[in-house]
């Protein structure tokens, strides 16, 4: 056809840490973490969903989050292949149908800031947290989710930031969405000190997962 195609998934993907593999019950650091799906891509098409971790495509082992792109842009569009996925503590097989890639617009979105209060007191994780208000749920088309309204204490020694949307919690391979404060903050005390903690957290139009490292004992 005169061009050079290359597959795609249609997924945003992270490296999986050894403290995110221990969340999520791997046995160890392997694969890509799947932040979010492309809508009508073919991964979501296929039943791909963010949170799992892919292992395998077409039977060649995800050592780290860099080989998925090379091996998806080395597959023929239009070709099926198998994707092996990691979720809530079990393997499972995918068939998708590759796509191919085409040029995309990147969205310019700033992430809902948060208004700081230093009277507020901070939880475990040194986060100060709201629900999201009525208007911010549809302007964010969102059903739930905790806005940070400031970090501190342990929180500043990870990549949280005021503006970030909390999801979900993610520990030993469960995960728990994230509705309200004192869920959120019940959820939190449960944990022993020390313990390293996931969030799924929303940014602008981008889903990642981040861990603070070690709880304090409040």
């Amino acid at each position: 056809s005169g061009k050079v195609s290359r597959g795609r998934l249609g997924v945003v993907i992270q490296e999986v840490s050894k403290e995110l593999a221990e969340s999520l019950g791997l046995a160890k650091p392997m694969g890509a973490v799947v932040n979010s799906v492309e809508k009508s891509g073919p991964a979501e098409k296929a039943g791909i969903e963010a949170g799992d971790v892919i292992l395998r495509f077409d039977g060649k082992a995800i050592n780290n989050s860099a080989d998925l792109p090379r091996m998806v842009g080395a597959t023929r569009p239009g070709v099926r292949s198998i994707v092996q996925v990691w979720r809530k503590g079990a393997t499972r097989d995918i068939s998708v149908v590759v796509g191919e890639v085409s040029e995309e617009k990147l969205a310019n979105t700033k992430p809902q800031r948060g208004s700081k209060s230093s009277e507020q007191p901070a939880n475990r994780l040194g986060l100060v947290v709201s629900e999201l208000t009525p208007e911010q749920k549809r302007e964010l088309k969102m059903n739930f989710g905790l806005l940070i309204e400031d970090v501190r204490g342990p929180g500043t020694r990870s990549d949280l930031r005021p503006g970030d949307i909390i999801i979900a919690v993610i520990s030993k391979g469960a995960t728990t969405e994230v509705k309200a404060v004192d869920q959120f903050n019940k959820l939190l005390s449960q944990f022993d000190k020390g313990s390293n903690v996931t969030l799924l957290i929303r940014r602008g139009e981008m889903q990642t997962f981040i861990t603070i490292k070690g709880l304090n004992g409040n």
